[in-house]
């Protein structure tokens, strides 16, 4: 089935000046995957990665975060601030040419966002900012040193070397970057700037004096032709002085005229809580209430849009929009005039192949970003995706014919278990899956009900990997619980075991009581209505009804503890949450926890941890603090939401008569977990050595 007609406008070709044409509008946005060497050098994983864009169709690749200059705090980036990093970009460029797709060179330094400079002092900035006048609290950013107008002028020099060395390396152009509170953005936002001089806040000529300075340098040296986009924040929020949409359209239209090619509109947050990269994370758990007013932009197109609309009103350049958008959404923009390209982020690491599955008609192909935030966990570490283990892992990980056909069984049909039967079938192998429930997704149906999918969601998942297999020759059994005999029978070549872990309870006085709810149960509770509602509807519907006391106590602080706590104080339950290990919030990625913690001392959430459990009763959890006291934590229900123990009875019972088992996912136990992330890579990594 074709789908040219409902996407005519964003599989269509478009120029950016008359030296650079694009085959469609769905472009790669600049983001760092931090998989360069730690001297900044390109390496075969960094050029292995961005092909992969390439090959999936993307119209052009914006490579992100290239530093023009040495000094720069963290971070694995990519450099071009010395001819020594030529040879590799020039490999890189050659790469993504042979393939069909530009390629644009994104300058960066993350300056006065930084949490301290190269050398521990003050991060540099435009103004110096104690730390009370900064826009976050500390230790999101740090009190800043002024740059001198002979700082300022070494600066400018070094990114213009900087963009002649990407042309001399063939790139199709370069993108100024003056958003996300880095370097430029500085300049252009009176959040950072306090100057007085030539480069100062009164006014937006000395505002944006430094950018035009330095396009104008780059079109004189490089080429009028050769194309120079700007990327800025056309919206700032959380902070005094941000830029408004009327102050992007005045910073756009003067960068227009100095010569940019395109203009990219992003935007970025500030506040008490870590809000900075928008629009994934700030809606988590709840909005601040700033914030909340943007919630039906956050539903509809995106927070990100109206300001490209009201800069593609005022300039004649391209304006390229981004920002949590699809497909659908995407050509809803192009078509109403609000863009003329889309960029995608996230979407385009979960799936490379997202721009060739538009054009070719093949939606239900796409592998979907889940808005998880895993991708920033670590936030300074090499990117991973929950959804595409094989991100940054292109070779490793890459579907290659097996050498031998083998008969596979796959025990269970969970996250784990579908992809490691998918990726083997397509290998070649013939597979069957094993499932003692009446459908496959395992527990991503009670996840997503607990999660809902207003900011992650996570039943994508399941809809791709139940679409993958009933498209290929996998059987799948239902209602059948995988036993020695039956294996024997069926005589396997190989098993893969991916059953999922045990939720036991924890050896504690009382908890078999009937005020003590687990994971199984509330399996069990939940498995009719999860079959007649579905996840979505039966979060709704549990904002009427909980069969849960009006005080409920977690036994568990991980992240199953905590996201039960979120579900439950969101539906009006007093929670505490104890943790017999002195970690908390063990499994949510770093960008969600920062959010998170300071939601639950907002919302008066108690979290004990270290504690020894006592006694469960009818009236709570009696414990032992960490310092040694006895105490009676009050509540009429108690919830145990603790990790996944070892499931691998099978796989021991059939390892003497199958040549070849494997125990993958959260069966392995705690080290594995019940994290989405790694039931997926231990699934592809399963399927691509069988």
């Amino acid at each position: 089935m074709s789908t040219q007609g409902n996407f005519k406008t964003l599989i269509s070709p478009i120029k950016i000046n008359d030296r650079l044409t694009l085959n469609n509008r769905m472009i790669k946005a600049p983001q760092s995957t931090m998989y360069w060497d730690a001297d900044y050098s390109i390496n075969d994983r960094v050029i292995d990665f961005y092909e992969s864009l390439a090959v999936g169709g993307a119209g052009m690749i914006i490579l992100a975060g290239i530093l023009w200059f040495p000094a720069h705090p963290g971070g694995i980036y990519g450099a071009l601030y010395d001819d020594k990093y030529l040879p590799g970009m020039k490999k890189l460029v050659d790469r993504i040419h042979k393939r069909g797709c530009p390629i644009i060179c994104q300058f960066h330094h993350t300056a006065q966002s930084a949490p301290a400079s190269f050398d521990g002092s003050p991060p540099m900035a435009p103004s110096a900012l104690t730390a009370e006048e900064l826009p976050s609290p500390v230790p999101l950013v740090q009190p800043t040193k002024a740059l001198t107008l002979e700082e300022i002028q070494d600066h400018k020099e070094r990114y213009v070397r900087s963009a002649l060395r990407a042309k001399e390396a063939g790139f199709d152009g370069v993108e100024v970057h003056g958003a996300h509170g880095y370097f430029l953005e500085g300049f252009l936002s009176k959040i950072w700037n306090k100057r007085t001089d030539q480069y100062g806040c009164q006014n937006m000529e000395n505002r944006t004096r430094l950018m035009v300075e330095i396009i104008t340098e780059i079109k004189q040296k490089a080429g009028a032709d050769f194309p120079v986009g700007v990327r800025i924040n056309g919206e700032e929020w959380g902070a005094k002085n941000g830029i408004t949409i009327e102050e992007s359209v005045e910073i756009a239209k003067i960068l227009e005229s100095a010569g940019a090619d395109y203009i990219s509109v992003t935007g970025y947050g500030y506040g008490p809580l870590p809000f900075r990269y928008v629009p994934d994370y700030w809606p988590y758990p709840e909005p601040e209430d700033y914030m909340k007013p943007f919630m039906e932009r956050y539903k509809g197109q995106g927070l990100l849009v109206p300001a490209a609309e009201a800069i593609k009103k005022a300039v004649k350049v391209p304006v390229i929009a981004v920002g949590r958008m699809d497909e659908v959404v995407a050509e809803e923009v192009l078509v109403q005039g609000k863009a003329d390209i889309i960029a995608f982020g996230r979407q385009l690491w979960a799936d490379p192949e997202f721009p060739r599955k538009v054009i070719e008609g093949r939606r239900e192909d796409i592998v979907r970003c889940t808005r998880c935030a895993t991708c920033e966990d670590p936030p300074a570490g090499p990117r991973r995706c929950r959804v595409n283990p094989a991100m940054g892992r292109e070779k490793e990980l890459a579907l290659i014919p097996a050498g031998k056909k083998k008969k596979v069984m796959v025990v269970g049909g969970g996250p784990a278990g579908m992809e490691a039967a998918r990726v083997a079938a397509l290998r070649g192998h013939e597979v069957t899956i094993y499932e003692k429930d009446s459908k496959l997704g395992g527990k991503l149906s009670l996840a997503s009900m607990i999660k809902g999918n207003d900011i992650e969601n996570v039943m994508p998942i399941v809809d791709y990997l139940k679409t993958q297999i009933e498209k290929s020759n996998i059987k799948v059994n239902l209602k059948t619980e995988v036993t020695a005999a039956l294996i024997a029978d069926e005589k396997p070549d190989a098993v893969i075991v991916a059953v999922g872990g045990k939720y036991t309870l924890p050896d504690i006085p009382g908890v078999d009581k009937k005020n003590v709810s687990s994971v199984n149960s509330l399996s069990k509770m939940v498995r009719p209505f999860l079959k007649i509602f579905g996840p979505q509807k039966l979060n709704s519907l549990t904002h009427l009804f909980l069969p849960l006391g009006k005080k409920v106590v977690i036994i568990g602080g991980q992240i199953e503890g905590c996201q039960g706590a979120v579900f439950l104080a969101k539906r009006g339950r007093k929670v505490t949450i104890l943790e017999s290990s002195d970690q908390i919030g063990k499994g949510i990625p770093p960008r969600y926890w920062d959010r998170l913690k300071y939601w639950f001392e907002k919302k008066n959430i108690p979290i004990y941890f270290g504690v020894k459990y006592q006694e469960i009763t009818k009236n709570g959890v009696w414990i032992t603090t960490a310092d040694g006291q006895k105490r009676l934590v009050e509540g009429n229900s108690v919830m145990v939401l603790t990790s996944q123990e070892p499931n691998n009875k099978l796989a021991k019972m059939i390892k003497k008569q199958v040549k070849e088992v494997h125990l993958i996912g959260s069966a392995q136990g705690a080290e594995i977990g019940s994290l989405i992330v790694n039931a997926l890579l231990d699934g592809r990594r399963t399927g691509c050595k069988i």
